[in-house]
């Protein structure tokens, strides 16, 4: 008999007899049915870290060790980006060679949601960005929830988060509400965190497990699209900090420095910290508060590359202001109990008890933004650089930076320097003649 006939004879013979009779045959054993192997299931997460250009990194937790794995991709998520090393309960997946300024969607194994994101934009575009600051809710009654849910609204590409976010780090059982009460703004936002008094509770343990980069101080630095942004840790621990009084060490401060010596002159400045160099508590004894190094600090930083805002939290209010040369934001009221601002403290342009967040746009080199309350209302607005080149004209780096390197030995015209001077001015100090406080808001 041939092969092929045999074949057609066993066919037959599986068709006449039935599966139960053929286990009755001697010598016959049937495949055995694997179990399908169960998804890992999740207990925080996802969110976003990293935003560096080409690539973010997709974090979450799951109750039982695994091996992470995401898909992704535009439009659909058709790519697969498996965690290395061992199976682990706390997972970080790099999505590398990303597309710029593009939308990916996203999903990890054990989710059973596919989000989206914003790929970061190449280092030095002119943008435009959208960029969330909000902080300060070591609290779960309910306002943080608030808070984020009108802050997701805003679609923002990148957070900045000022710090404090639970008020005992080392309990779980706050984080859990906490990245729940996050969800739908840090699954398609990536987080930019500064350490708070809070975080440092347990020092610094769910901070660096949930946010830092493995390997790296919790002070860095990066770019992101039109804005170098640096991020200090003003309670630095190898600086004598506890979660009562700050510190930062001259290692930091000469870190700092040395990294904006390596800006280029056209790029906006920010700064984010947690405990920033002022803050005006309605009935403080002193005049002011905020970190005496970190208040030092900026101000020698300041004199090697201008900085454009200083974003901070600690206080839990909203305050905008300028002292010694120095912009800044208290950007406190993301959910923790409030306290009331000095309004009339020299200096303060605004201030406002309400539960808050900003955003700020920049493109090019314009950068404006707004405070809103959960409810949607403007309780400020501000510039904080402007020129009359208009956003989207490509080349305003290049006309800037040329202006900023010109000087009366150059061979243009007497006063040509003067105009370029002016205008790299009101690009670097437009937020003085363009604020706006909440009561000169009309419509509200």
């Amino acid at each position: 008999m041939s092969l092929r006939a045999c074949g057609r004879a066993v066919l037959l013979l599986l068709l006449a007899l039935g599966c139960d009779k053929l286990r009755s045959i001697p010598g016959f054993e049937p495949a055995p049915v694997l179990p399908q192997p169960r998804s890992p299931q999740i207990a925080m997460g996802p969110w976003l870290l990293d935003p560096l250009p080409g690539q973010i990194t997709v974090v979450w937790t799951t109750l039982e060790p695994s091996l992470g794995r995401v898909w992704y991709g535009t439009p659909e998520a058709d790519h697969l980006a498996t965690e290395d090393g061992q199976p682990v309960t706390d997972h970080r997946v790099v999505l590398k060679s990303l597309q710029t300024e593009t939308q990916y969607r996203y999903r990890v194994e054990g989710g059973q949601e596919t989000a989206w994101f914003n790929s970061p934009p190449k280092a030095g575009s002119e943008g435009p960005i959208q960029v969330l600051i909000y902080g300060g809710n070591p609290a779960s009654s309910g306002d943080h929830a608030l808070v984020a849910r009108a802050a997701a609204a805003e679609r923002p590409q990148i957070a900045l988060h000022t710090g404090d976010m639970v008020a005992f780090p080392g309990e779980e059982s706050l984080w859990k509400i906490w990245f729940q009460e996050e969800r739908d703004l840090l699954a398609r936002a990536p987080l930019v965190a500064t350490v708070g008094n809070h975080e440092i509770a347990d020092a610094g343990a769910a901070f660096g497990r949930f946010f830092q980069h493995r390997g790296r101080p919790p002070y860095w630095s990066f770019d992101y699209g039109p804005v170098h942004l640096a991020v200090l840790d003003s309670y630095e621990t190898a600086a004598g900090a506890t979660p009562s009084r700050p510190g930062m060490s001259e290692v930091q401060q000469a870190w700092f420095e040395e990294d904006l010596r390596g800006v280029a002159k056209d790029r906006h400045v920010w700064v984010l910290v947690h405990e920033g160099p002022f803050a005006h508590p309605a009935g403080a004894e002193r005049e002011r508060e905020g970190a005496e190094s970190i208040r030092e600090s900026i101000l020698r930083a300041h004199l090697v590359h201008p900085i454009e805002a200083v974003f901070a939290g600690q206080q839990p209010f909203y305050e905008r202001g300028e002292i010694a040369g120095i912009r800044y934001f208290v950007i406190g009221g993301g959910g923790g109990p409030a306290a009331e601002p000095d309004p009339s403290a020299e200096g303060v342009k605004a201030a406002s008890r309400a539960l808050s967040y900003a955003t700020v746009q920049v493109c090019g080199c314009h950068t404006s933004g707004r405070v809103k309350d959960i409810a949607g209302k403007v309780i400020d607005a501000f510039t904080l650089s402007d020129c009359e080149t208009p956003c989207g004209v490509p080349g305003w780096a290049a006309s800037v930076a040329a202006a900023s390197a010109m000087s009366p030995a150059s061979p243009a015209t007497e006063d040509e320097p003067q105009r370029s001077k002016r205008r790299t001015r009101r690009r670097r100090r437009g937020s003085v003649d363009g604020t706006v406080s909440a009561r000169e808001i009309p419509g509200r």
